[in-house]
């Protein structure tokens, strides 16, 4: 293991943890982490917000009560969630209906009441009472079973006409099933398509036609996985019938659609198709429609729910997040707007925002994101903008610090020169300091003292004159940006795995029989990187298992148990500062059992006689479908630092037969320095003295290397008469 002493911060970024990793990768572009354009994030709960802990988010829709108040319905593994959103920038948990776990949820609502129906967890349809809602009540009036209904992927609602219509469910292979909601609140099974007119339903819209040759019947507008686009004539519940069905280019699994709002287009996206495209069907002729063009957002991201309103389309786009389309042209929709609720990447896969709802009578949109939890935004520029013309911190000065903000005025927006604050939190809460004006609403923020080697949040806040006030990051506080309290941060140990410097492979207990670590230069999989972490030239990691190049995913990925990866052990007794980081991926979300498994890194300050552990990462949500991440911590917060500290890194796969491949790269061990270096101390004890003096007269002479000359004071690049008389004017 290499060990090195550095006086300057290469290992910055990821000293303070995630939160402070998205902020110096792109503070003033990524907004926290949340890139957008022409999309004000007001506000969101991620999933640790939600009571009921959840592990996922899925489905999420919205209510309006009499009075006119809004709500979001979101799902989630294990709950669907209502949530009042009327302040759009202050949203408060109502409550909670719990369920039983399932990845897939979808919900709908009819009247005061809303239908939670589940994919895996049984228990049939759930109706939900909203008609108190005003009041904080919200009933389950009971869990509908009939006719031996237990799962459903998903449940559209013809609320012109009161029926309900189940898709996926287990009744009869996915048919439509139509329900009555004569009486909300005791559905009846009325009616469902036969085998012969189809099957496989995924997801659907259902409409009541009022003018033109199809007024008065009632239609849905299917997309049927590996089938295509079916309508469905649905009026006669006894005589349900397919009208139509239509294939189109590239068909792999049709996920979901929704009809424009004249209903001359049903705009179709295909879950499986390996591209971010859109189909377009004319359905002017409900007999013969036709494919008429697609459109995409220019990412590789999967596309997944969309709804159309006001002549927009609201897309969204898993790991993309939301999208939103002008289709003015209905034939060519332009995007207009996108906020990224999933940054890490933009790649295929099934991570991130997983649907919208546009329906609000304020033009509030919710997003539910898989890992993220819930958003809360609006379309359209915000009035006012935050920029930082000298860049954002990512450490500050303990005694104080400060740095520039530039507020920009946008769409009328007028700053309320009074507001601007700066808001900041070193563990004991948030204090608030307000804005220094320097002119031009050029502002400076200034921290007080903080505590040395403590995280600093901090957000910066302002209002426009008529009280609106806006914050970066936008859904601050919930989301900050960080800054390291310190004087400098020393890099003590550093390991890129390009040489073997002691890692142990295999403990007790190990049973894996494939995807066993390994340091070797990776053969990517759609699981494993085909890179380490490491710029070039660096080629070597640890990863689980090591396939043929070319080879198939789970050609040896973690296999029939776990498998453990041990550091060498660490002497970190004299640095009761010291911070561990290191990069690592972890994949888990494909084959048969997806998000079924667990990373787990722990610590020991005994050699490995006991361990605490340092994070799980899995069995779903964040940083579980592959990709570099950094993680960083302080020993003393999980063990007391000793010179018998080791890190280990298991990783499992001890149910079905999933797909899982974890990797580790670039440890690091570091030391933040609290206190100002004494100038001329060449031997760092605190003082200047005869062996500092030594220092200097070994180095007496051109400097070798100019960057690193300890003993030039003076910054010559030679040590000598000028370099002496600054150490001995510096003397004790």
């Amino acid at each position: 293991m290499n060990t090195v002493i550095r006086d300057r911060r290469s290992l910055i970024l990821g000293l303070v943890g995630a939160s402070f990793l998205l902020a110096t990768l792109g503070l003033a572009e990524a907004r926290a982490g949340f890139p957008s354009e022409n999309v004000e994030l007001l506000s969101h709960i991620p999933l640790s917000g939600f009571p009921s802990n959840p592990s996922t988010g899925n489905d999420c829709w919205g209510y309006v009560s009499p009075s006119g108040r809004e709500y979001a319905l979101m799902g989630v593994r294990n709950a669907m969630v209502v949530v009042e959103i009327t302040d759009p920038s202050n949203p408060v948990i109502v409550q909670s209906i719990s369920h039983t776990n399932t990845l897939w949820g979808d919900v709908k609502v009819y009247g005061e009441y809303c239908y939670v129906v589940n994919d895996l967890g049984g228990g049939g349809m759930d109706v939900i009472d909203l008609s108190n809602v005003d009041s904080g009540v919200v009933t389950l009036v009971q869990r509908f079973t009939g006719g031996g209904l237990s799962t459903s992927h998903d449940v559209t609602i013809d609320t012109d006409s009161g029926f309900a219509y189940l898709c996926g469910s287990n009744l009869n292979g996915g048919r439509i099933v139509a329900i009555d909601l004569a009486d909300p609140e005791n559905p009846v099974i009325v009616g469902q398509i036969s085998s012969a007119q189809g099957a496989g339903v995924h997801d659907a819209q259902a409409v009541t036609y009022t003018e033109g040759p199809f007024a008065g019947r009632e239609i849905i507008f299917a997309a049927v996985g590996g089938t295509g686009l079916d309508i469905y004539d649905v009026t006669d519940k006894s005589d349900m019938f397919r009208m139509s069905r239509t294939t189109y280019p590239n068909l792999s699994f049709a996920h979901q659609c929704w009809a424009s709002e004249d209903r001359q287009y049903v705009y179709l996206d295909d879950e499986l198709d390996g591209v971010n495209e859109t189909v377009i069907f004319d359905i002017s002729d409900l007999n013969d429609p036709v494919v008429a063009g697609a459109y995409n957002s220019g990412v590789a991201a999967t596309d997944h729910n969309l709804y159309v309103h006001d002549g927009f389309i609201y897309e969204a786009e898993y790991t993309a997040g939301l999208r939103i389309f002008d289709a003015s042209d209905p034939l060519a929709p332009v995007q207009v707007g996108w906020f990224d609720t999933f940054p890490a990447n933009d790649n295929s896969g099934f991570d991130g925002a997983w649907s919208v709802y546009p329906f609000f009578p304020s033009g509030i949109v919710i997003i539910s994101d898989m890992s993220g939890g819930l958003f809360v935004v609006k379309p359209g520029t915000p009035p006012l903008a935050f920029e930082y013309p000298g860049g954002l911190p990512d450490m500050i000065d303990p005694s104080g610090d400060s740095f520039l903000v530039q507020i920009i005025e946008q769409e009328g927006g007028e700053l309320d020169p009074d507001s601007p604050t700066l808001h900041y939190d070193d563990g004991g809460g948030f204090v608030d300091a307000p804005m220094t004006p320097l002119g031009k609403n050029l502002f400076e923020a200034v921290f007080g003292s903080t505590i040395c080697a403590e995280t600093v949040s901090f957000y910066v806040s302002a209002a426009t004159i008529d009280q609106e006030i806006l914050t970066d990051p936008p859904d601050a506080p919930a989301s900050t940006f960080s800054a390291l309290s310190a004087i400098d941060v020393l890099i003590t140990v550093e390991d890129d795995m390009e040489a073997d410097t002691g890692w142990v492979v295999g403990a007790p207990g190990d049973d894996a029989t494939t995807g066993i670590w390994t340091r070797v230069d990776p053969n990517g999989t759609p699981a494993q990187p085909e890179d380490d972490h490491t710029p070039d030239p660096g080629t070597m990691c640890f990863v689980t298992g090591q396939g043929e190049p070319g080879g198939g995913i789970g050609e040896n990925d973690v296999d029939n148990g776990h498998t453990t990866l041990t550091s060498p052990v660490l002497d970190l007794a004299d640095e009761g500062g010291a911070i561990i980081s290191y990069w690592r991926w972890y994949s888990n979300d494909q084959g048969n059992s997806p998000n079924s498994d667990i990373f787990v890194i722990d610590i020991s300050n005994d050699n490995g006689s006991t361990w605490t552990n340092v994070e799980t990462i899995g069995p779903a949500g964040p940083e579980t479908a592959g990709g570099w991440f950094q993680h960083s911590f302080s020993v003393s917060d999980f063990v007391e630092p000793t010179s018998e500290v080791r890190l280990r890194f298991i990783a499992a796969d001890e149910g079905d037969g999933s797909i899982v491949e974890a990797a580790v790269d670039d440890f690091a061990v570091s030391t933040v320095v609290c206190d100002e270096p004494v100038f001329g101390d060449l031997d760092g004890d605190g003082h200047v003295g005869a062996s500092d003096l030594l220092i200097l007269l070994v180095s007496w002479g051109p400097c070798a290397d100019c960057d690193d000359c300890p003993a030039d004071l003076n910054g010559d690049c030679s040590v000598g008469a000028a370099d002496l008389l600054l150490l001995l004017v510096n003397w004790g």
